[in-house]
């Protein structure tokens, strides 16, 4: 494996070497954050208040991106778990797509060429229609109305957040490996672009830092009698010379 500027200015390579690193870390962080939600919930439905009569005494409902829901009440005692279809299926999906995904970018990392392309695009794809899927679903269903209870709560957890930005960052992450092999001009044009603009950052940085900053000095007196009074302003030497300025600076001899 050579060095990143041999990877660009070899055409067999595809991407450059930087943007296989970018894609495949932001890939690497959202598949990340997508498997936490194989293990706790993304949402939480609470009754603080119950209605006048119920013995539940208020409930958690507790739901997973995957299907699962287990309800408990206030004092933390299990009274239900889901009835509906089994979702241990739907688990066993989410996690062999996010196992494909992260093979796949493994593959473009370790080796160049349309066999790493091609399965680290496969592999992203498929994690974020699964993982989009499954957020989709939970922002469009709003639990508040299907059961008119007073106190009833609506919780997105951290899990669930962290879901939003897995999303987010893998959709970054498939644009980051597609776009520079479908279309390379395109990939080169806003490379270029983010690269001229760090330039001038660059060299705006390093010019604000080359410049000296500016020194208030009081200016000397004339000599006696020429009635020139001492100014004060900006200079960029600490001292006045003796040229045009009044008499020159005193020396040992003078006292």
């Amino acid at each position: 494996m050579t060095d990143g500027p041999a990877h660009d200015a070899d055409p067999a390579a595809g991407a450059g070497w930087r943007t296989r690193v970018a894609g495949v870390a932001i890939g690497g962080v959202g598949v990340l954050l997508a498997a936490s939600t194989a293990v706790w919930p993304t949402k939480v439905v609470a009754v603080r208040v119950p209605e006048v009569g119920d013995f539940t005494k208020g409930y958690e409902q507790l739901i997973w991106s995957w299907g699962r829901e287990v309800v408990y009440t206030s004092d933390g005692v299990l009274l239900d778990a889901f009835s509906g279809p089994d979702p241990v299926p739907r688990l066993v999906l989410l996690v062999v797509v996010l196992a494909l995904a992260a093979a796949g970018l493994l593959l473009r990392l370790v080796r160049a060429g349309r066999p790493g392309e091609l399965a680290s695009a496969v592999g992203t794809a498929l994690a974020l229609a699964t993982v989009a899927g499954s957020l989709v679903q939970r922002l469009s269903v709003d639990d508040r109305t299907i059961g008119l209870q007073p106190g009833l709560v609506v919780v997105t957890t951290t899990v669930g957040w962290l879901e939003v930005v897995s999303v987010a960052l893998l959709t970054v992450a498939l644009a980051v490996l597609v776009v520079p092999v479908l279309l390379p001009r395109v990939a080169d044009s806003v490379t270029g672009a983010v690269a001229g603009v760090a330039a001038r950052l660059r060299q705006r940085h390093a010019l604000v830092e080359a410049t000296p900053p500016l020194v208030a000095t009081l200016m000397d007196p004339g000599p006696v009698g020429t009635g020139r009074a001492p100014a004060v302003g900006f200079s960029d030497t600490p001292f006045p010379t003796g040229t045009g300025s009044g008499a020159p600076p005193p020396t040992d001899g003078d006292s």
